[in-house]
């Protein structure tokens, strides 16, 4: 019995020898010239796109001994070999890839330590865009131009995909140029002191992807309708001092006249009998004005107001002599009616602005939604 066991453990143990040469075998291949070291490969990479360009961000952890990280692209065909003395820790460089044909790229990135080991790649992906991307941008359409006393304004619609911000070139009154910059999510700007009568340059400036390094702009072009030759004073400042008489039932009151809100008005009053003509109404408008312009809006769809005689004075009292009168408005069958300021008429001795109601349509009932004074 020993016997047969003696040679049952000898065939087992040239069993074993004979596979363990059979797997030295399979493996000598992949050993032969010694054991593979790798370079630590980058922790993170980043392509980012630019205008014939692409912005190479890598970032390493302990690899004080690379000496270079290497990028490939086309297949191969193109490279840059980075020299770098990185920290232990995190590190990271950031290269610009110049004169980058306008197409998106497959890189290839490893990294080579100073003893020539090489890491596994690591592959990411980054576009270069140029004048085939630039030829399909346009401008972000205008709606409405309009110009106060103290500054222009656009109002523009939607932006367009990628849009970043609009740029506008325009003329100032004392003659300088101005550039006034409006990001995409807003709807209006605002251009101080600007020129009436005058001209204004845009341009719209994008971005083909969000973090892109460039922004392509269209080219400046002139809008078509300059700003108007007359502008609209603002009135946010003034006040409505006085009034003749009001209705306290309707209307809203004699600060109405200048709400910018046509759906409210001065009414005359009636509640403890009807107050005679005319009617009078006194606005302070801070500082004495060049007035070319003034418009008038009646009660909408009420015709009794007839006409309004004008006058300017440097005192607000509505009784005191020394009112110039500058023009008279008269109402046809619209809600609204304006008359132009001739240039002889003196007024500069014009801060406060009356408006005298003589008459009616139907005698003694007035009223008047809202008051627009233009310069130029």
């Amino acid at each position: 019995m020993k016997r047969i066991y003696g040679l049952a453990a000898f065939i087992i143990s040239i069993l074993s020898i004979t596979s363990c040469d059979d797997f030295m075998d399979i493996h000598k291949e992949y050993i032969e010239g010694g054991e593979i070291i790798y370079a630590p490969k980058p922790d993170s990479v980043s392509f980012i796109a630019g205008k014939g360009r692409i912005l190479f961000n890598c970032r390493t952890y302990n690899a004080p001994n690379i000496r270079s990280i290497d990028v490939f692209w086309n297949d191969g065909l193109d490279s840059l070999i980075i020299p770098v003395e990185l920290k232990t820790g995190y590190d990271s460089i950031s290269v610009i890839l110049d004169d980058m044909e306008e197409k998106s790229y497959t890189f290839n990135i490893q990294t080579t330590d100073n003893f020539g080991h090489k890491s596994l790649f690591l592959t990411d992906f980054g576009t270069s865009y140029g004048e085939t991307f630039h030829s399909t941008l346009n401008d972000r359409r205008i709606k409405s131009v309009s110009l106060s006393d103290k500054e222009g304004i656009i109002e523009w619609y939607s932006a367009l995909n990628g849009l970043m911000r609009n740029e506008i070139r325009y003329r100032k009154n004392d003659g300088s140029q101005a550039v006034v910059k409006m990001l995409s999510a807003d709807h209006q700007v605002a251009l101080p002191d600007a020129k009436a009568g005058s001209s204004f340059e845009y341009r719209s400036l994008y971005l083909p992807e969000e973090e892109c390094i460039d922004t392509f702009a269209t080219a400046w072009k002139e809008y078509e309708t300059p700003f108007p030759a007359e502008y609209k004073y603002d009135r946010s400042s003034w006040e409505v001092l006085s009034v003749s008489d009001v209705s306290t039932s309707e209307g809203g009151g004699m600060a109405t006249l200048i709400d910018g809100d046509l759906s409210t008005y001065w009414q005359s009053a009636y509640e403890d009998g009807d107050a005679p003509l005319p009617h009078w109404a006194v606005i302070d408008m801070q500082t004495p004005k060049n007035i070319s312009k003034v418009e008038l809006y009646r009660r909408s769809g009420n015709k009794d107001t007839k006409s309004i005689e004008l006058y300017v004075s440097d005192h607000p009292n509505a009784n005191a002599s020394g009112w110039i009168k500058i023009g008279t408005v008269v109402f046809g069958e619209g809600d609204n009616s304006s008359i132009a300021i001739s240039r002889g008429i003196d007024k500069s001795k014009g801060r406060y602005l009356k408006l005298l109601l003589p008459d009616s349509n139907r005698e003694p009932y007035t009223s008047v939604a809202e008051v627009y004074v233009y310069g130029n």
